[in-house]
């Protein structure tokens, strides 16, 4: 019996991988390179972010001098695009059977608290978690850290590991959950295609988040 549930924040609960391609596109014109569109994005991104731009055709030298810039930047331009951004669909009804089953959730992902708890009172759905494990800044750029948090989430967990179930939409949170040895269910429809989630192998596949209720009654 699944117990707790553990949400990536970006592109799980938030839809918000276009205002992601839009502000790229803006760093990658005033970088000199072309934009790339979602189909190519889903199939290149990837963590720490500077893979994923060294991926769309920066170079190694770009990337040791403008690294810090472009994080900045990327945040100062995401955030107002994100201002208004909604729950991706299904997600409240998501929620709201963990509620009604008194399963607890809690929110694992690379973007910083501060934002996150911002966005969760915006959209009123903050008292459906009970924890967010985030970072105090932003860090993505350089170092990918989600399967240590992860790790150490379930080892000081009084659930069991089969009562702990994560949901991503990256191979990240598949990598994460390998190394705490726990379930993991990808997404699809985000940062990630399909193909690549796939490929990875996570126990589960799903297009909806209201798909996770048959997955936690029947595990």
């Amino acid at each position: 019996m699944i117990k707790l549930v553990v949400f990536d924040w970006n592109g799980v609960l938030i839809a918000d991988l276009q205002a992601v391609i839009a502000v790229d596109a803006i760093l990658f014109k005033k970088f000199g390179h072309d934009p790339i569109d979602a189909k190519l994005y889903q199939e290149i991104f990837t963590m720490p972010v500077r893979d994923f731009f060294l991926a769309a055709g920066f170079k190694k030298e770009e990337m040791d001098r403008h690294a810090k810039e472009i994080q900045e930047l990327f945040h100062e331009l995401f955030e107002p695009r994100i201002a208004r951004v909604r729950t991706r669909a299904g997600a409240r009804t998501l929620l709201s059977f963990l509620e009604e089953r008194k399963i607890e959730a809690i929110i694992l992902s690379n973007h910083t608290e501060m934002s996150i708890h911002a966005h969760l009172k915006r959209l009123r759905i903050e008292k459906y978690f009970s924890d967010v494990i985030s970072n105090d800044k932003h860090t993505t750029m350089q170092k990918k850290n989600k399967a240590d948090k992860l790790v150490d989430l379930v080892v000081k967990s009084h659930y069991k590991k089969e009562e702990i179930l994560i949901i991503g939409d990256s191979l990240e949170e598949i990598e994460a959950a390998r190394a705490s040895g726990i379930r993991c269910v990808s997404i699809t429809g985000d940062y990630y295609s399909a193909r690549r989630l796939k490929a990875a192998k996570p126990d589960f596949l799903i297009n909806n988040l209201t798909e996770m209720i048959d997955i936690i009654k029947n595990v």
